[in-house]
């Protein structure tokens, strides 16, 4: 994305002092303001162009959708719904203290996660990653009738749960 608007900025800055070159060669005017701030100012003039062109971007724009296809409908799910279907999955199991979630895609646009998990010191490793990825597959299966192409589990560390005061 900046490299885009990087790209952007700079062929209108070409385009602008070309444009303005080019009509002073064919009017052969003189002007009293010097080379240097005349393109100075057709510098700052074109940056603030480019910045209302691209100001009007929504804060959540980097939230992507998913589409799910059905036989008449699409179905548009946000990144942060697909975040909370895991979690209602991780909830489910008592060994899980504490989660973090990444959403990737593959290149055929199916959904890959990649979990990191803090467990209880006495969980057995195998079988709580065994149970987070039936969860999971259960859970997008019915909910939304689409298969997780990946799960990837990193076990952050061992945490006893909080006690209560």
């Amino acid at each position: 994305m900046i490299r885009r608007g990087l790209s952007l900025l700079i062929m209108f800055i070409v385009v602008v002092v070309s444009f303005l070159e080019t009509m002073l060669w064919l009017l052969k005017a003189e002007i009293s303001v010097s080379r240097e701030i005349m393109t100075l100012g057709i510098f700052i003039i074109s940056l603030l162009g480019l910045f209302i062109l691209t100001g009007g971007r929504k804060k959540k724009d980097h939230e992507r959708n998913i589409f799910i296809k059905e036989d008449k409908d699409s179905i548009l799910i946000s990144e942060g719904a697909i975040k909370q279907l895991v979690e209602n999955s991780l909830l489910k199991i008592n060994s899980v203290r504490d989660n973090k979630i990444f959403i990737k895609y593959t290149k055929e646009n199916k959904i890959s996660l990649k979990l990191e998990l803090i467990l209880a010191p006495d969980s057995n490793i195998m079988n709580v990653t065994n149970l987070v990825e039936k969860n999971i597959h259960e859970a997008f299966d019915r909910i939304l009738g689409e298969k997780v192409e990946n799960i990837q589990i990193t076990i952050k560390g061992f945490n006893e749960p909080a006690k209560k005061a």
